[in-house]
């Protein structure tokens, strides 16, 4: 689809929105949005619960086998049958939006209140509810199919767990009931449908959209969806446009839904004028000096000790990098030490993919800001899953990376042990690249743990002697001998790309 095939679909989009009968189907991109979890973080904290309590290792398995699977219902279904009451417990802790600002995204959808019939939600919180100020139905009744300024939540509401509907069974018993389809296709039959907010992660995303797309009948008004252009790739375009659905992709730089906003805002304006294409783009990277630091003398005395940890590439005596096999010799054909400053630029920034536990944020975030030096200079570019934006595909997203980078930090604790997302996913999946020459692994010791029996054992960590950061009396210099570790094997890659 071209820019003119863009400004076409948003200015039918706009017609319809002008009709005032438009039904807007919002998915769980709002929830990330406020800082909600994710399915998968939800199911990573719903397993880690489940180990907790010292459940059968054979359920544990089952749940995370199925969410890894993007089963999402299916394994809240073995989740909530192995945990009982204490999973009803978890998801009114977990998901519970109080306390939580409305995001931009829940604004800017309020905003075009007047110009919609109802909305329509996969999610359980109470976000919508505080945006828009309407009534709320749990339940699809013939008042669905004839009223006006409604949210109809089709997974339930959270301050009432007897009309949750997490589990397969109990969603798609909601959507098949006789009255149900009756009041749903009176609504779909005449109405034109946005979507927003959802990826091709969610699951029953498809369904939802297939079931949309039967109960309008032949002669239906529009369907349309706003999605990131990323998770668009040709065949789920064209998978939606057989189905029927006028898409509207946008630009998601950073993860931030700008261009979603931008879009959103100037259609509360009623301006048929919109024009989304994308900014070029050069693909060419940046010319990338010299990483020096000029010394305390220029004014940046300040920085005095730090700049002493990054003035120059120059790294003396040989030693083992991180991430090289801790042995006495390796094999031919490895990346050797040299000290040669990195005066020659890399043709392409390192893209340094990082494995963590969310529980460990705040500690990857130290890392990544101790590595300012180098992005500033173009040297690297970081990626993590907190880039992933709203409605975005998550596992997609992290194994394109996971497959793309040069180096791969893994974050270890004994939360990174524990999850199967960290350790079976990512871990292995690193190690595979790295035994093969791919990319270059390094375990990054954050707090004290038994990860040396781990595949990654052999790999020499940083900081220093596998010294985990909180047990440094000041965190500042485990990370700044992290920083510094890094920028060694950035240098080799560098020098090495291949």
């Amino acid at each position: 689809m071209n820019a003119g095939d863009d400004a076409a679909v948003l200015a039918e989009l706009q017609g319809a929105l002008e009709g005032g009968d438009v039904v807007l189907f919002v998915g769980g991109g709002i929830s990330v949005a406020a800082g909600l979890p994710t399915w998968r973080q939800f199911a990573e904290g719903v397993i880690a619960l489940m180990r907790q309590r010292g459940l059968d290792a054979a359920m544990v398995q089952e749940v995370a086998d199925l969410a890894h699977a993007q089963r999402y219902l299916d394994a809240m279904a073995a989740a909530e049958d192995a945990l009982g009451p204490v999973f009803q417990e978890q998801v009114m802790a977990v998901l519970d939006d109080a306390g939580h600002e409305l995001p931009p995204i829940a604004h800017a959808l309020a905003a075009l209140r007047y110009d919609l019939r109802a909305v329509v939600t996969t999610n359980l919180n109470h976000l919508l509810e505080r945006a828009f100020g309407w009534e709320v139905f749990t339940t699809i009744t013939d008042a669905v199919a004839h009223g006006r300024g409604f949210i109809l939540k089709l997974q339930g509401t959270l301050r009432d767990p007897s009309t949750w509907a997490l589990t397969r069974e109990r969603f798609h018993a909601q959507l098949s009931a006789p009255e149900a389809r009756r009041a749903l296709a009176s609504v779909f039959s005449v109405c034109p449908v946005l979507f927003v907010g959802f990826g091709w992660g969610d699951d029953s995303f498809e369904q939802m959209l297939r079931d949309v797309r039967d109960l309008s009948g032949e002669g239906a008004p529009p369907r349309f969806a706003l999605m990131p252009a990323s998770s668009l790739p040709p065949y789920r375009r064209k998978t939606l446009q057989e189905m029927g659905f006028r898409i509207l992709p946008y630009d998601n730089v950073g993860g931030k839904h700008a261009e979603l906003l931008d879009i959103l805002d100037r259609l509360v304006e009623g301006s048929s004028r919109i024009d989304i294409r994308p900014a070029p783009k050069s693909i060419l990277p940046p010319a990338i000096p010299d990483l020096e630091i000029p010394p305390s003398s220029s004014g940046l005395s300040g920085l005095a000790g730090f700049a002493a940890s990054w003035s120059l590439l120059d790294f003396g005596e040989p030693e083992m990098p991180a991430g090289a096999l801790d042995a006495p010799s390796r094999a031919a054909g490895s990346i050797a030490l040299t000290s040669r400053r990195m005066s020659e630029p890399p043709a392409n920034p390192i893209e340094v993919f990082f494995s963590y536990s969310e529980a460990d944020r705040d500690l990857r975030d130290k890392i990544e800001t101790h590595l300012a030096i180098l992005k500033r200079k173009g040297v690297i570019r970081g990626w993590h899953e907190g880039e992933i934006g709203a409605g975005e595909d998550w596992d997609r997203e992290v194994r394109e990376h996971l497959e793309s980078a040069k180096m791969i930090l893994l974050l270890i604790s004994a939360d990174f042990l524990a999850s199967d997302f960290c350790y079976e996913a990512q871990m292995r999946r690193a190690i595979q690249r790295h035994e093969r020459g791919e990319a270059r692994v390094i375990p990054i010791i954050l707090d004290a743990c038994d990860w040396e029996p781990a595949p990654f054992g052999k790999l020499k960590p940083l900081p220093d002697k596998g010294r985990a950061v909180t047990s440094w009396a000041n965190q500042s210099e485990a990370f700044a001998d992290i920083a510094r570790g890094i920028r060694k094997e950035v240098e080799q890659l560098t020098q090495n790309p291949s």
